[in-house]
């Protein structure tokens, strides 16, 4: 069993990858998993992408338990997969 701290900490970068996700894909970020998921500015694409595939990045998705390439290979899937269906919607 985890003390409150270690749980704390594993949630918080959790929720910075997650963050991190929602900003290269261009969506919005929600805590709850629930929530629907809305268009957001592509702004931050390049930070994201900056962090996803810097060393940090590998440091603390290794601290988790995550493989940081691993996350990342996931990302460009979901994105050509997001990049087709709205190619498709503007054909319609």
């Amino acid at each position: 069993m985890l003390d409150g701290r270690c749980e704390g900490s594993i949630e918080l970068l959790t929720a910075i990858f997650r963050l991190a996700v929602a900003d290269y894909l261009g969506q919005s970020y929600s805590h709850d998993g629930c929530a629907p998921i809305r268009r957001a500015s592509s702004r931050h694409r390049s930070d994201a992408c900056a962090f996803l595939t810097s060393a940090w990045a590998a440091y603390l998705a290794d601290l988790i338990g995550l493989e940081a390439s691993a996350v990342w290979r996931e990302i460009r899937r979901l994105d050509a997969a997001l990049d087709t269906m709205r190619r498709a919607d503007k054909a319609a």
